[in-house]
């Protein structure tokens, strides 16, 4: 509640009812909201309304809402996207982000060691394709680094992993691009090892 000029107002008034419950629905489900969602329909990258939602209220509603219910709303401006984390940073949690980051980073290590350009792997028209899923499934060290990760699961399962969490999209039958949040983990991971090497 905010008091203005000895008004109370509710910031749930500020709130779109049935964009906070999908927002919330993304969240729960362990998915980061971007900025930027693909739309297979039209075949183009267009604004995600959820994004638009949370920046809009951030400050007014959103952050103190979450803070409510034991999690910490974090927006991530470099990578254009929101994700929660529990106060207590559970156990549960960082292990999902330890599989994101080094998996992303599998994808990233296969792209360069073709010469391909990392920004490609966000561009629609470019992205990872079925055959290059099909390289990775062969890459012995890749492949040990997935069943450290996830000895339960291959790598189809890996991709769903990412796709669940909105860490990729697809982009048609057996072709995906990785979101501004993956990119800006797999940026995040570059930069740091080249500073360790200059």
């Amino acid at each position: 509640m905010h008091t203005t000029n000895n008004l109370i107002s509710n910031t749930f008034d500020y709130a779109d009812l049935e964009l906070s419950q999908q927002v919330y629905s993304q969240f729960s489900s362990g998915k980061v909201i971007t900025k930027r969602i693909y739309e297979t329909y039209t075949q183009q990258f267009i604004e995600n309304p959820l994004y638009t939602e949370l920046y809009k209220h951030l400050d007014s509603h959103y952050s103190l809402l979450y803070k409510h219910i034991g999690f910490e709303l974090v927006f991530n401006a470099g990578g254009e996207f929101f994700h929660i984390r529990r106060d207590d940073s559970s156990e549960d949690a960082d292990e999902n982000a330890t599989k994101v980051q080094a998996l992303l980073l599998v994808i990233a290590r296969f792209w360069t060691d073709k010469s391909f350009d990392l920004d490609d792997l966000a561009n629609e028209h470019f992205g990872l394709k079925a055959k290059h899923i099909d390289e990775i499934k062969r890459n012995e060290q890749y492949d040990r680094i997935r069943g450290a990760l996830m000895p339960k699961d291959d790598w189809d399962a890996c991709v769903r992993f990412l796709l669940n969490r909105n860490f990729m999209y697809r982009c048609g039958d057996g072709h995906y691009v990785v979101s501004s949040a993956g990119m800006f983990f797999i940026q995040h991971h570059v930069k740091k090892y080249e500073e360790s090497i200059s």
